[in-house]
């Protein structure tokens, strides 16, 4: 399942084609690391042109809840372009990025020219809607050590077959509890967990996944 849903041959397409097409066709801006990015504009999309950013959405209270990680050729405000309303979802800078923002009318044109874009678009809106299913049947289903390990696989499907045994992570103990709705204490009681039963192995913030099915047995999703 995750497999499918994280296909990194259809995502480099979606990512290469994206990139080739609005590169060139909207106002370019740098954002430093950390910088929340929350357009009230409906009538535009935007495109990852260098580094990554965190789709989130924040509690009255200031609890965060992350969505989706986007890298480098991904697009974002998809989803309010199409259904003219906004969402509650802001978007945060993990890395300094440059990003790309597309008025209405241009991305219009070129939905006109290829049609190719209205199957990525849907694509990239179906993606995140399966992702936001699979969450909420994680915090159903999964106690606290299968929340994590949930997460590991995840991020093993979102590497590429040449990468996925070791998994450079960009978050710390505190975003990776606030991306599955754990506390730090939690957190570092099921890593402990996990690498004294032989699944990772944590070195210099890199991943080492080292059984990838004993993960997924520890979760209580369909595969």
């Amino acid at each position: 399942m995750y497999e499918a849903l994280f296909d990194q041959n259809l995502q480099r397409e979606m990512d290469t084609f994206f990139l080739n097409t609005f590169r060139d066709e909207g106002k370019v801006k740098w954002y430093e690391k950390g910088v929340v990015i929350d357009s009230p504009d409906r009538d535009q999309i935007f495109l990852i042109m260098e580094g990554e950013l965190n789709q989130q959405m924040f509690s009255k209270k200031g609890s965060t809840i992350t969505f989706f990680r986007l890298f480098k050729g991904n697009i974002f405000g998809e989803i309010d372009f199409f259904d003219s309303e906004r969402t509650f979802v802001t978007n945060k800078t993990v890395t300094s990025c440059k990003i790309a923002s597309i008025k209405r009318e241009v991305v219009e044109r070129k939905l006109k020219e290829d049609a190719r874009l209205y199957e990525f678009f849907l694509t990239s809106i179906v993606k995140k809607y399966r992702i936001i299913m699979l969450e909420l049947a994680n915090h159903k289903f999964n106690d606290s050590v299968g929340k994590l390990a949930d997460f590991f696989v995840r991020l093993y499907y979102t590497e590429t077959e040449l990468e996925r045994e070791r998994i450079k992570v960009l978050f710390t103990q505190e975003e990776v509890a606030n991306r599955v709705g754990l506390n730090r204490v939690t957190v570092t009681r099921a890593l402990k967990y996990f690498k004294e039963n032989d699944l990772i192995e944590i070195q210099n913030r890199m991943v080492i996944i080292k059984d990838i099915e004993g993960l997924k047995e520890l979760t209580d999703i369909p595969t």
